[in-house]
């Protein structure tokens, strides 16, 4: 891709599950943004469970169930919905959202944006963590590597073996010195 430009690229994450999941991308290789996304699964499993445990107990209580307080705050985390978007920096790559939710037989399409800057090679990968997931299964999330390569145009006028891959180029036309011209022959007798 030429110096100066910008080039967008989609991928899709596909929820063929049965339950809405959550998903954070961030920095294969920043340990600080992904343990803060291992704590909030954390976080989330463990109100997961103490809402199981909730119920358990409410259902031993039936008899004598109350009705809940209107004014009681809900649990942290419920109230809170996912925001979908955001922007995700990793080198010259904006990904974008990078984090959301998906409901059951959806996908979301992540775009990918890469901003040529000087003639370099740019390889990065980026980690897909998706909620709920067992946490002993890729615990640094999904790898995801992003390839591109921006360049400057110009013309290589020095480089003659570079230019000429496949060629022989000979500086002088002199005979005596190009030994690719010279024809060994044989005689034969009869």
């Amino acid at each position: 891709m030429q110096f100066g430009n910008e080039m967008k690229r989609t991928f899709e994450i596909k929820n063929d599950g049965q339950f809405e999941f959550k998903y954070a991308i961030c920095d294969f290789n920043n340990e600080e943004e992904k343990a803060k996304i291992r704590e909030e699964r954390q976080r989330e499993m463990e109100e997961r469970l103490a809402e199981k445990e909730e119920g358990k107990e409410e259902a031993k209580g039936k008899a004598a169930a109350k009705k809940p307080d209107p004014k009681a705050k809900p649990a942290k985390g419920k109230a809170e919905a996912v925001p979908d978007g955001t922007v995700c920096s990793v080198s010259q790559y904006s990904i974008s959202p990078a984090i959301g939710s998906i409901a059951p037989d959806s996908s979301a399409v992540v775009t990918v944006t890469f901003n040529a800057q000087g003639a370099k090679f740019y390889d990065s990968t980026i980690s897909i963590d998706v909620a709920n997931k067992d946490p002993a299964n890729l615990p640094d999330g999904i790898p995801f590597q992003l390839c591109a390569e921006s360049s400057i145009p110009g013309i290589n006028s020095n480089d003659f073996d570079q230019i000429f891959e496949e060629q022989t180029v000979i500086p002088s036309l002199d005979p005596s010195l190009n030994t690719q011209t010279v024809i060994s022959s044989s005689l034969y007798s009869m």
